[in-house]
């Protein structure tokens, strides 16, 4: 495993006003402002934005962003793995919905391509976290994100999913420089 690292204290994070999302707590929320601020964003995705609450504190805090989009399932699909069958949300970005640089996107199966989306400064992937949908939403972010722009990971790190295996991979095999932040389960990479 090639992942670089970085402590938090190398980072600009200041502390933010919540409630915060369930699947990602106020630190690793002020870790991603920090990040998204860093790139100054228009346009970002979010893949997995389950009820919106983390949509809706980056855009609280990150003044630049004229467009959020977020991607999820349905409330009928069934992921990949089974850890994250309960995740669904009943009513995905709902938390986000009343802010117009939110755009909801629902994703009728696994399969979503580029042209179904729009270029970006930054991408959050926080979705199905089966290597195979890993890899897929790091594809289509790879292949939208602009350069000088950034990916952010979620749970990379955690030994229950298989996001490691993909930024194992990218790094070992393809050379990214993927830097896992210390005390969290976030790793990002500049474009």
């Amino acid at each position: 495993m090639l992942l670089l690292s970085c402590k938090q204290s190398d980072l600009d994070v200041k502390q933010i006003n919540g409630p915060f999302s369930y699947y990602l707590n106020w630190n690793e929320t002020s870790i991603l402002i920090a990040l998204l601020t860093s790139v100054r964003p228009r346009t970002v995705i979010e893949f997995g934005v389950n009820r919106g609450m983390t949509a809706k504190r980056v855009l609280e805090n990150v003044r630049t962003i004229q467009r959020y989009i977020g991607i999820d399932l349905p409330s009928d699909q069934v992921p990949t793995l089974d850890c994250q069958r309960t995740e669904v949300p009943t009513e995905p970005g709902i938390e986000a919905a009343d802010d117009p640089r939110f755009f909801l996107m629902l994703r009728e199966s696994q399969e979503l391509s580029i042209d179904q989306l729009e270029p970006a400064d930054a991408a959050f992937i926080d979705g199905d976290h089966s290597e195979a949908g890993v890899m897929q939403d790091t594809a289509i972010a790879a292949a939208l994100v602009r350069t000088g722009g950034l990916i952010v990971w979620h749970d990379a790190g955690n030994p229950g999913v298989e996001v490691d295996k993909v930024l194992n991979r990218l790094c070992d095999e393809e050379g990214w420089p993927i830097v896992q932040i210390e005390g969290s389960w976030l790793a990002f990479c500049r474009r």
